[in-house]
């Protein structure tokens, strides 16, 4: 684990880190004030959900820190890895067309590339 010797401290920053991460890059994805304002509330939606089943399951010390800042790097990369798609749904949908509907293998590639993901996040993490 690369993160074995992080101090409290030091998860908190990459928390935070990991946090505003998300928050930019599903800024990214925004089309309209409201899904700009929901974009902004995903980390701090996703450290709610998080630190509720933490407490419910008894997590302590760096734990629930590990699974938040985990979670986020997880969705920003995703977000990377899919930019292109992405976008070009977002163009579509700025045009004021339908966006595509996603295909069976496009579905399989991207459930592919967010286990693969999670896997390798969390050996690294």
């Amino acid at each position: 684990m690369l993160t074995s010797t992080l101090s409290e401290t030091q998860w908190w920053v990459a928390a935070i880190v990991s946090g505003f991460a998300l928050a930019v890059a599903a800024q990214s994805m925004a089309t309209t004030a409201r899904d700009k304002l929901i974009a902004a509330s995903l980390p701090l939606a996703g450290a709610i959900a998080i630190g509720v089943n933490s407490a419910a399951r008894g997590y302590t010390d760096t734990l629930p820190l590990l699974l938040y800042t985990t979670t986020m790097i997880i969705l920003v990369i995703l977000r990377l890895l899919f930019a292109k798609y992405i976008n070009r749904q977002l163009a579509l949908k700025r045009s004021g067309k339908p966006m595509e509907n996603l295909s069976r293998k496009q579905t399989a590639i991207f459930l592919l590339a967010f286990v693969t993901t999670l896997v390798l996040v969390s050996f690294a993490i």
